[in-house]
């Protein structure tokens, strides 16, 4: 007997033959951690065979059309044909015409001849359509737990290196004792399942008859009782979503629904409430001692002792495999609980002849805070706080205050209003000149974001950008601001000004890993442009996370022809090693030199050391920060010609620019003085 069947590539495409959302199948065959075989391909097609048989009693639960149940039962064994010839040419590979293959090929053809036998009876009712059902149910369980996870070990067994007789016998012994016990259990639970679905399919058929029967003596009793068993049903479902099946404590989803309710039930002042994030310390460690099914039974305990050391209005969730969450509505009882969990949790644990001892590390939000903050977003504020303290206090915990958490509500509000910005086009550029104060040449312009915000009016860089540090949304922005300085440069070029402009780049989007890729196809959209006319500004902080990389990047920016400045020079701690590492062509003087020039000797001598030294290593010098005609001249005496800031011009709009330009002169006393002239610098 042979199927037709094609294969059902991956998850996507299963759901989109299955016809249903996943939250829609009937559920009565729940997949099982345990069903897992260790053969990835084996174990997708088993969650396929899964996935029909849910549906199919769906269908049947549903009161589905005959038709459309017969075709999912057609589907079912055209799978299981498929299944069985991918799996028998493993088992066929691996243990050639053993007995062990034959037997388990028989098997196979023995699982059709049944059905067929089903579909030909001559009284294709309830009781044979339960019976078949119940086959069904019973049959896959018992076939991904014990017929295909002995083949799978034995398969593997064979790899290892081991004979036939040797891998059987090893395999007998895996699965005997404490497995053999769980097989027996999970084959036991889904017989039960399954008799609990043929008692539903029974009571929907007796309904359908009993509501005729209603219409004819108007029994509401009879309607009341079947609604009440559909709402136990479906508390019975609910359950299912929000219970974690090892430990039987809340999920994530449960707990997030805990919080949800609690806030909701009456007013809350700010802090009543408790969230705790729990993570095991080295818990990996006892896995790999005593082995996952023993550290799934010490979770289990442990849940027990956590449970007796909890007020009863707490409530505790597994969230993770060595993770767990607390709720406590009282904050007063915050510290005598945590300790109470340590106590317990350090207490011995004996497991199959080891003593374990826990520890544990939290994260601890104390809520509600400031602003409406959803039950989620207090659970991942909780998880934050958590792994920052496995960094900064392991074995200890940590609280997010509510200044914390004001902070964070203030930055996912900016954080959200710029991801508007961006797509309602609020952003603007502004340019500010670069000049050369001896001979009035304008060297270029540096591009400066500005924020058109529809409440607050035009924001500076310092209202915004710190909140988009080291996050994608600074890359976002960083685009964003070459896109539009590119443009800019094409538009200059059709009015005949042409003009260089300096772009600044964080650390975070200079090491992206796809920066220099991103940037090639940018300039690829202005081809006009020659690419050594973009010059990347980038902070002197923006290599320190990896000078190696940020070097590399440089260099292969460079490749395509961009140059690059080294911006706020002289204000770090290792501006020496970058000048000998880093491949700019420029260094931009911090305006904090630049500031302190007048009047005061020392400061006039630090500016004199940092322009020096830039000199010294061949590089193009620029201060930045020049306000004043003063600040001018002691810049051109210690041979410093280039220069940007308020003197000259603030950031101005890209319309007023060409304007500026024209009428740019360099001030008398700037001409007057011969660059390098260092008569007029005061001596040590």
């Amino acid at each position: 007997m042979s199927y037709a069947v094609r294969q059902l590539p991956g998850t996507q495409e299963r759901k989109m033959a299955l016809g249903q959302k996943e939250s829609d199948v009937f559920e009565i065959f729940p997949w099982n951690r345990n069903f897992e075989t260790g053969l990835e391909d084996i174990d997708e097609q088993h969650r396929v065979l899964v996935s029909i048989l849910n549906r199919l009693a769906w269908h049947f639960a549903s009161d589905a059309s005959e038709l459309s149940t017969e075709h999912i039962l057609e589907e079912l064994l055209a799978y299981a044909a498929y299944h069985f010839e991918y799996e028998e040419t493993i088992w066929n590979e691996a243990m050639g015409g053993s007995d062990v293959a034959r037997n388990h090929h028989d098997s196979h053809q023995m699982f059709f001849v049944r059905i067929q036998m089903f579909k030909q009876r001559d009284d294709p009712g309830e009781e044979t359509l339960m019976e078949l059902f119940d086959y069904l149910t019973r049959w896959l369980a018992f076939h991904i737990l014990e017929s295909d996870r002995r083949m799978a070990l034995t398969v593997k067994a064979l790899r290892d290196g081991l004979t036939m007789a040797e891998a059987r016998e090893r395999v007998d012994a895996e699965l005997s004792g404490t497995i053999s016990v769980l097989v027996n259990a999970l084959l036991e639970i889904y017989g039960k399942l399954s008799a609990l679905t043929i008692q539903l399919m029974r009571e929907k058929m007796a309904r359908h008859r009993a509501e005729e029967e209603v219409q004819r003596i108007q029994n509401e009793r009879l309607n009341k009782a079947l609604e009440q068993q559909a709402s136990e049903y479906q508390k019975h479902l609910e359950a299912l979503a929000y219970t974690d099946g090892l430990t039987g404590l809340w999920n994530r989803n449960g707990i997030i629904r805990a919080v949800n309710e609690w806030m909701d039930a009456e007013p809350r002042s700010d802090g009543s409430g408790v969230l705790i994030a729990i993570d095991l310390d080295n818990f990996a460690l006892v896995n790999n001692l005593l082995g996952e099914d023993a550290a799934d039974r010490l979770l289990g305990l442990l849940t027990r002792r956590w449970l007796d050391a909890l007020p009863c209005d707490a409530v505790l969730a597994r969230t993770g495999g060595d993770e767990f969450t607390v709720l406590l509505p009282d904050a007063n009882q915050l510290e005598s609980r945590l300790s109470a969990l340590k106590l317990t949790a350090n207490q011995r644990f004996d497991l199959d002849g080891h003593q374990v001892v826990l520890e544990f590390t939290a994260g601890i939000v104390l809520f509600p805070g400031p602003g409406a903050i959803a039950a989620e977003t207090i659970l991942r504020q909780a998880y934050h706080i958590l792994y920052r303290a496995k960094q900064e206090a392991k074995g200890g915990w940590i609280y997010l205050d509510a200044y914390e958490q004001g902070q964070h509500h203030a930055r996912q509000m900016v954080l959200a209003g710029i991801r508007r910005g961006l797509e309602d086009g609020e952003f603007r550029l502004y340019f500010q000149p670069k000049v050369n104060m001896h001979t009035g040449e304008v060297a270029g312009a540096e591009a400066l974001i500005r924020w058109q915000h529809p409440e607050e009016g035009l924001l500076v860089p310092g209202r915004f950008l710190p909140q988009v540090e080291h996050h994608q949304l600074n890359i976002q922005l960083g685009e964003w601001v070459l896109q539009q300085a590119l443009k800019q440069m094409s538009a200059w070029d059709k009015e005949g000004m042409v003009l260089n402009v300096g772009v600044n780049i964080s650390a975070v989007h200079l090491q992206s890993d796809d920066f220099t890729s991103r940037l090639s196809m940018i300039l690829s959209q202005y081809p006009q442009i020659t690419p050594s006319r973009l010059d990347l500004e980038i902070l002197e902080t923006a290599a320190l996370a990896d000078l190696d990389k940020a070097v590399q990047v440089i260099k292969d920016c460079r490749a395509l022809g961009v140059t690059f400045s080294l911006d706020d020079f002289g204000t770090g701690y290792s501006s020496l090693s970058y000048l000998q590492r880093l491949p700019v062509d420029t260094l931009k003087v911090d305006q904090s030199f630049v500031a302190g020039v007048e009047g005061n000797d020392e400061n006039l001598l630090i500016l004199k050391g940092v322009i020096g030294l830039s000199r010294a290593f061949g590089k193009t010098v620029i201060a930045e920060g020049v306000e004043t005609v003063t600040q001018g001249q002691a810049l051109l005496a210690l041979g410093c010609e280039y220069a940007q800031g308020y003197a000259m011009s603030p950031p101005i709009p890209a319309s007023q620019l060409p304007v500026w330009v024209s009428n740019w002169q360099p001030f008398p006393e700037w001409r007057e003085l011969r660059p390098g002239d260092i008569t007029a610098v005061p001596e040590s």
